[in-house]
């Protein structure tokens, strides 16, 4: 009776360190995304859709990169350094090297591929663009360290302040008449300036360690979490730079537009993910029940979310795109609508990608993902000739509820998770509410309201949700002083 007390209060403490840094992610998260938002909203309006289609299309490119810089270290920096503090040092110093090295062989390749072809306004903002790159690789190296601690608001704090700098640069350079590589420049500035102070602030906490042997253990250990960021960014980018190749920048800048609405709610499950994942992968080696329920929150507590940010842009997709790119941009509100089963998707995708690697199946992950980019790319190639940016947002939902079948089939060959529960019963009830919202032909704003009551009222009548589990989880939440005695 005592033990499972204790191991009530435990997870009772644990969910009340979750919140608070979820809280903190969260606001940060939203302040990023909504500085980012605004400044492409920006971009796209002061240069027109080829212009910002460029934009879209190097800014993919730096993100592949970045996470071909990182190769997973930030990652395996979270896994090892929250089982094993006295790991840290060695963990931030290795990855940080390799992170610089990696850089320079970009950077070096890239400049030698633009002297060779012919002009190219994509590769010569890409030059300018490029260390953004390497920006975005220090702050995930810098944030796996405090994410280790649980201690996420120091992330949350530079990572939310950071794309403020970024934007008030590029008003500075927007005063007079603004070019595409003055927009690059607002990037490395800003996010340069900002993560410089966090990196001096991190290496008073944490003193870098660097040897040989860590650097070649780092990378012998985090290549897998690479090979996988590196397939999920040509996965979620693919579709920009063969919009870009096979309908044009414009088409690719129409996509991006709508696609941008999913970047918040890719922003938030990623956070999300990050918050869970310490807890995550110490539960999976201490104690399977504390596992069961950890892993039943995140997935349930993402598909809820992605579900619900799908089919409000299904719904208000005409309204958000004017709201946001003006009429300009009306060709956008078909493709979000496509897009909201998306973000259903990346959210149910950022969970299980968590839970395979917390079980040790990150081969499985890696394949998988291999398997569903493939099929992505195909279906590109097929769709985007005939349908243009409506059937790249075709191709990427096809792709995503492939991917989500064949993770959810891996990990159930291991542990028994419900995923019929988790992720099929909720996803049902969506398309049932969208469709029957659209059908009856309400005022939009109107339906949304009354499509979410109804979506939060199925959840409990199916049994997904129940009143007790959302009591503890508040309880955990707002009594913070009970929580951390039950700890003590």
């Amino acid at each position: 009776m005592s033990m499972a007390s204790d191991t009530g209060k435990g997870i009772e403490s644990q969910v009340q360190r979750l919140a608070s840094n979820g809280i903190a992610l969260a606001v940060g998260g939203i302040v990023a995304q909504l500085a980012f938002t605004l400044l492409e909203i920006l971009v796209a309006r002061k240069l027109g859709a080829e212009a910002y289609g460029t934009f879209v299309t190097a800014y993919a490119w730096t993100v592949l990169a970045a996470f071909l810089m990182e190769i997973g270290t930030p990652l395996w920096t979270i896994q090892e350094g929250s089982r094993y503090h006295d790991r840290i040092p060695a963990l931030l110093g290795s990855g940080l090297t390799v992170n610089l090295v990696m850089f320079a062989v970009c950077y070096v390749l890239l400049a030698a591929v633009t002297t060779m072809v012919a002009p190219n306004p994509v590769l010569g903002f890409l030059l300018v663009l490029l260390p953004y790159g390497l920006i975005l690789t220090v702050q995930n190296g810098l944030g796996s360290v405090y994410s280790s601690y649980q201690t996420m608001q120091v992330n949350a704090f530079f990572q939310g302040v950071a794309p403020v700098a970024i934007l008030l640069v590029y008003f500075i350079f927007s005063a007079n008449d603004l070019l595409l590589s003055e927009v690059g420049y607002a990037f490395v500035i800003g996010g340069g300036v900002i993560t410089g102070i966090w990196f001096v602030l991190t290496v008073r906490k944490v003193r870098p360690q660097v040897s040989i042997r860590s650097i070649t253990t780092t990378l012998r250990s985090s290549y897998q979490y690479g090979l996988s960021g590196i397939l999920g960014q040509v996965y979620y980018k693919a579709d920009v730079v063969l919009l870009s190749a096979l309908a044009g920048l414009q088409e690719a800048g129409i996509y991006a537009a709508a696609f941008k609405v999913v970047e918040l709610v890719q922003k938030i499950a990623i956070l999300s993910g990050r918050v869970f994942a310490p807890a995550i992968f110490k539960a999976s080696h201490e104690s399977e029940a504390t596992f069961q329920i950890f892993a039943s929150m995140m997935t349930r507590i993402l598909t809820v979310a992605g579900l619900a940010a799908g089919l409000v842009s299904f719904v208000l997709a005409d309204e958000i795109i004017a709201l946001m790119f003006g009429e300009e941009f009306a060709a956008s509100a078909p493709v979000l609508k496509v897009l909201g089963g998306v973000m259903a998707a990346m959210c149910m995708t950022v969970s299980l990608q968590l839970l395979l690697s917390s079980i040790d199946m990150h081969v499985h992950r890696v394949v998988c993902l291999g398997i569903a980019l493939a099929a992505h790319i195909g279906a590109n190639v097929i769709l985007i000739p005939r349908f243009g940016a409506v059937g790249a947002a075709s191709a990427t939902l096809f792709s995503g509820v492939l991917l989500i079948l064949l993770y959810a089939g891996s990990a159930a060959r291991r542990r028994s998770f419900k995923f019929f529960r988790w992720l099929l019963v909720p996803s049902f009830l969506a398309v049932v509410i969208a469709a029957a919202t659209v059908l009856a032909g309400v005022n939009a704003w109107l339906g949304v309201a009354g499509g979410m009551v109804a979506f939060a009222a199925g959840l409990f009548v199916t049994g997904f949700a129940h009143r007790g589990e959302v009591q503890f989880v508040l309880r955990s939440i707002f009594s913070p002083a009970e929580a951390a005695e039950n700890e003590n």
